[in-house]
């Protein structure tokens, strides 16, 4: 499970924190989002890692320039599903989607191949509010020592290992906005749809009014379901400046090898590249989680690219 430890963080470019004098609780994350349906899948580890955390408030200027933003940390999303298929693909073809710095070194699934990971998010309450929110990224390392023996994601237990979103669009405005303040990456706007279940389920993305992305997951019959850690972090390049982002994640569902999926792609420019990846015949991974939770820390800037 990810600390969320607040040490002492530097905050990226643009952004400024202001510590509060209390620690987190639920309410208080959640101050202005309309009161709703939570589905908390583990309400002690809920509860007990909000307790350790120390409220903060962060500002952060708008994307588009007008204004800013002012956000409670840590976030929380206390009714969420998932779906994800991770994929192998040519390491040089993972090395072109990454920005140029030797900080972040692509994680192999074989010697040749690295790992890409396509997801989808339904957050129907959280702090940010309800939104879909669907991405592509490649799991990387920050810093290694040194060579990173190729393993598949469930041999993935070095705490260096995270995931660099290289498209990351979504359906909200406000989301949008407010992720490419705090993680630099454009987010694109467009609109979206995803279904979990306990057989699998479907996300799909239109940008334009164009089907531009479409997941399909369906897991094996005798795919077992349970609870499980999902805690990951998340790399983004904001300013010249390498950010970081953890998540506390919990989640009722599958996530292995018992099941299939498929990935289609639109005409629009934006799908192109992502078309053009030479995947590997079967995903490495799938995951179909209707009940998931999870609890972020604040962006920390780890120094220059």
């Amino acid at each position: 499970m990810s600390d969320l430890s607040l040490r002492e963080i530097s905050t990226p470019p643009g952004v400024s924190a202001r510590a509060l004098a209390e620690h987190a609780t639920l309410a208080s994350v959640m101050d202005g989002v309309p009161p709703e349906h939570d589905d908390v899948v583990d309400p002690i580890l809920l509860r007990q890692t909000l307790d350790a955390q120390p409220l903060t408030e962060l500002t952060v200027a708008d994307a588009t320039g007008e204004g800013s933003h002012v956000l409670r940390f840590p976030m929380v999303a206390t009714d969420a599903s998932i779906l994800g298929a991770v994929y192998s693909i040519p390491l040089e073809q993972a090395e072109a989607l990454l920005p140029a710095t030797e900080r972040l070194v692509p994680v192999r699934a074989t010697p040749q191949r690295a790992a890409v990971s396509f997801f989808a998010w339904n957050v129907r309450r959280g702090s940010m509010g309800r939104y879909h929110e669907l991405g592509v990224a490649i799991p990387v390392m920050l810093d290694p020592a040194k060579e990173h023996a190729p393993a598949p994601p469930s041999h993935w237990r070095d705490t260096k290992i995270g995931l660099y979103a290289v498209e990351l669009p979504v359906d909200d405005p406000v989301v949008a906005s407010i992720g490419a303040s705090l993680s630099g990456l454009p987010h694109v706007l467009g609109a979206a749809d995803v279904e979990v279940d306990l057989r699998g389920g479907s996300a799909t993305f239109r940008l334009d009014g164009e089907p531009t992305a479409r997941l399909d997951v369906r897991l094996g019959r005798w795919a077992r379901h349970r609870r499980m850690d999902l805690s990951f972090q998340a790399y983004s390049l904001l300013g010249g400046r390498v950010v970081r982002q953890r998540y506390v994640a919990v989640g009722d569902g599958y996530r292995g090898r018992r099941g299939e999926a498929e990935l289609h792609f639109g005409e629009h420019r934006r799908a192109q590249r992502l078309a053009r990846l030479e995947l590997s015949r079967r995903p490495l991974e799938v995951r179909a989680m209707p009940r998931v939770n999870w609890i972020s820390s604040p962006p920390e800037d780890l120094g220059s690219v």
